[in-house]
């Protein structure tokens, strides 16, 4: 690991944006920062629609809403996000990630191993070739 700082662009994202069109339920997550560019933390981009997505949060999370409206679910209240909105979830939560119409969101996550941590072999919306274990 380097530190030099690294730039993703929306491109990496844009396609899959595109194709999650009216009237679909999908869910599509993009690592951007993995393992292999920080040793402590990672994040990326989420696009979700009209889903809800039921997890048990084994890492400190905080999203940060970049369109539409996001709404987290925890022990029963109910989280509304809207753009611009910054929200903290801790680890050891059972949340619901849900979107009605299309919203998208950017994740960060603390620490960036958390899906070896926590046995985790496969995560709702990400590709297998993005799949980044640690």
């Amino acid at each position: 690991m380097g530190n030099a700082p690294k730039l993703m662009k929306w491109d990496l994202v844009e396609d899959r944006y595109n194709k999650i069109s009216e009237g679909d339920s999908d869910t599509y997550i993009k690592p951007m920062v993995t393992s292999a560019f920080s040793d402590t933390m990672c994040g990326g981009i989420n696009v979700l629609k009209n889903i809800k997505i039921p997890w048990d949060l084994t890492c400190d999370e905080i999203i940060y809403v970049l369109e539409g409206t996001f709404r987290l679910v925890c022990e029963g209240q109910e989280y509304i996000c809207d753009r611009g909105d910054v929200l903290f979830i801790p680890k050891d939560n059972h949340i619901s990630y849900e979107a009605d119409d299309r919203c998208v969101i950017f994740y960060a996550a603390y620490p960036h191993n958390w899906k070896q941590l926590a046995g985790i072999t496969q995560v709702p919306g990400i590709d297998p070739d993005d799949f980044v274990a640690g």
